[in-house]
């Protein structure tokens, strides 16, 4: 009888360590984590445009390199992008950029977008060299990216509330220092069913403990005394 009470004793021990193991794989199943942002970035020497529709033939500029898009969703070979945000002279845009012209990373770059101003000048023409002209006219604009038709190249910007291109493609801007490839692996379930199979397993292994115990330390019965 001991030797059963101590097999109750130890399984009772062994439920205590493992319902915790089962909670805890529940409550993340019940309550999910907040969604993480996906980020991906330009690579070096590459020209991953940014794309109005899912149609490289609606691309509006390409994203500098070595910096990022905030993945929103996929369609088929596209990713459905954002890129910038409204801060300062920037304002967010949202796309589609080929899956194969970004690579994914798990952590942000150190810096996700590109924020580069450059001035655009104004010249009016002189009515007469005898009367006064207007100043130039200096406005700041806020560059997205380059784009490029035929041998020509053009910047894509947002000036005075609205986006449009300007003639010139600017390169002379700070890299961000890209991580060792590969740079990101798929989620896995993989971790919480390996812990209710083995949370499961030490259970079945407990009672089945139970069982031997009990029946090989079971005494049996006394013979009755010799009739004399």
């Amino acid at each position: 009888m001991k030797v059963f009470k101590g097999a109750i004793c130890l399984v009772l021990t062994t439920l205590i360590f493992i319902f915790p193991c089962f909670s805890t794989a529940f409550a993340d199943e019940a309550n999910p984590p907040a969604a993480v942002k996906k980020y991906a970035y330009a690579d070096l020497g590459s020209s991953t445009y940014l794309c109005e529709k899912p149609d490289e033939n609606t691309a509006k500029f390409i994203i500098p390199q070595t910096y990022c898009v905030e993945i929103l969703g996929e369609d088929k070979n596209w990713y459905r992008v954002k890129y910038a945000e409204d801060n300062g002279l920037y304002r967010a845009v949202e796309g589609f950029c080929l899956k194969d012209d970004l690579i994914l990373c798990d952590e942000p770059l150190e810096n996700l977008y590109l924020h580069k101003t450059i001035e655009i000048k104004y010249t009016t023409d002189k009515p007469s060299s005898l009367l006064p002209g207007l100043e130039d006219i200096v406005i700041t604009a806020a560059f997205y990216g380059s784009y490029e038709i035929g041998k020509t190249g053009c910047s894509y910007v947002y000036c005075n509330d609205k986006f449009g291109y300007i003639s010139g493609v600017i390169t002379d801007y700070p890299l961000n220092t890209l991580p060792e490839r590969p740079t990101m692996a798929p989620a896995s379930k993989s971790s919480t069913n390996a812990a209710l199979i083995a949370a499961i397993v030490v259970t079945v292994a407990a009672a089945a403990a139970i069982c031997v115990l009990y029946f090989t330390g079971k005494r049996p019965p006394k013979a009755p005394p010799p009739v004399t």
